[in-house]
Parts: C-alpha cells; structure tokens; sequence
C-alpha cells in the first residue's frame, strides 16, 4: 500500500471539509442546547435538530468526497496518481470516517451528558438513544458503501432514502418494543437483552458495509 499518497489523500479530504466540521459542531452544540434546556418543546426542537445534523453530515460527506468526484471527472486524475483501488478505497473510507466521527462522537457524548444531568430526561432514554444514533451511523456507513462500489448517483439517493425511510421504522419499532419501550421513561438505565442484541446487529451490520466495500473495490478493475 501507497501510504504517503493514501496519507495526501485523507489530508486532502479534511483539508476541503474542514469548515463543514466546524459547521456541523455548532449546529450539533446548537441541538444540545436546545435539549437539555428544558420543555417538551425544546426537547423535541433540540432532538430534531440532532437527527437533522447526522444525516445532513452523512449526505454531504458521500456527495462530496465520493459522488462528485465521478460527477465531475476528478476520480480518472486520482486514479492516474501512484496508487492502487485498494489504497483509494483505504483513503475514501478513512477519510470519510474520520470526518464524520468527529461530530458524531461530540453528539453522542453530548446527548448522553444531557440526559444524565437533566433531572427532568430521563435516564431510561439513553439505551434507545444510543440505538438511535448507532443506527444512523450504520445507515451512513450503508450509504458510503454504495457511493463507492456504484459510483452512481442515482443507486447513493436510492440508499439515501431507503435509509431515512428505515429510520423511521426503526425509531417506531423500538420504541414499541416492550422491554425498551417499557424502560425509556425510568430513572434507571436498562440494558435489556433486546437492546444489547440490536447493538450487536448494528455493529456488525457496520463492518458488513465496510468489508463489502473492500470485497467489490478489489474486483473492479475500471474507474474511469
């Protein structure tokens, strides 16, 4: 593997997302503020807002870093430099992972401070919340997935929207579960065997993306 240039590569990607990082932290502060003020309107105004800022980054990151550079012919360049389909792949995810993790990982920790130290949320909504937010991350690891092994616009808004249409499915279903549904508005926090079970599918269904990925990247054999 080319590390210097999958190196070049992941700095180049941060380098022209800098600001959206930025962007995407404060509109996330903006959420947990919203949150952890007080009211039910709030609450929902500030979860709304969170939901909004996930899957904004997700689709930006994607159109940005993988779509457009087919769109706009820029890949048939990146694919001339000194590196092989494996390094670009390397590069792309890294990248794009390393990015989006960033508020990501801020809204996770955030939410879950929030909750813990609101008297009035109750601490029974972090195992659902951390379902939640963990499902998010699979459907963009989803999405990047198809990005990069379609190199299609059209297949990337179809795995978009399948995406959100199952997130509201998910929030419904789970929250419906009975031994979730029963616990979210408890002082305690509940691990129940559903839940752990959820977020060892969401797991896992993460590095199912990833490793498809690497599985069809390496069978391509044109990018032009």
């Amino acid at each position: 593997m080319n590390t210097s240039m999958v190196k070049r590569l992941i700095l180049k990607d941060w380098y022209f997302h800098r600001w959206t990082i930025v962007g995407y932290l404060v509109a996330g502060a903006i959420g947990l503020f919203l949150l952890g003020t007080g009211g039910e309107g709030s609450f929902f105004a500030g979860s709304i807002i969170l939901l909004t800022v996930i899957i904004s980054l997700g689709i930006h990151l994607v159109m940005a870093t993988v779509v457009n550079e087919r769109t706009e012919h820029t890949l048939p360049f990146v694919m001339s430099l000194p590196i092989s389909p494996r390094d670009y792949t390397v590069a792309k995810v890294l990248a794009n992972l390393l990015i989006f993790l960033v508020p990501w990982t801020a809204i996770v920790f955030g939410t879950f401070a929030v909750i813990a130290g609101n008297a009035s949320i109750p601490d029974g909504l972090i195992p659902f919340t951390a379902l939640l937010l963990v499902e998010l991350f699979a459907s963009y690891t989803l999405i990047l997935a198809v990005a990069l092994v379609s190199e299609s616009q059209g297949w990337t808004i179809v795995a978009m929207v399948l995406c959100n249409l199952f997130l509201q499915y998910f929030m419904y279903a789970v929250s419906h579960t009975q031994d979730i549904g029963s616990t979210m508005t408890g002082p305690s926090i509940v691990w129940s065997g559903t839940a752990l079970t959820l977020l060892l599918v969401e797991l896992s269904a993460i590095g199912l993306c990833l490793g498809a990925t690497f599985f069809f990247q390496s069978r391509k054999r044109d990018f032009i």
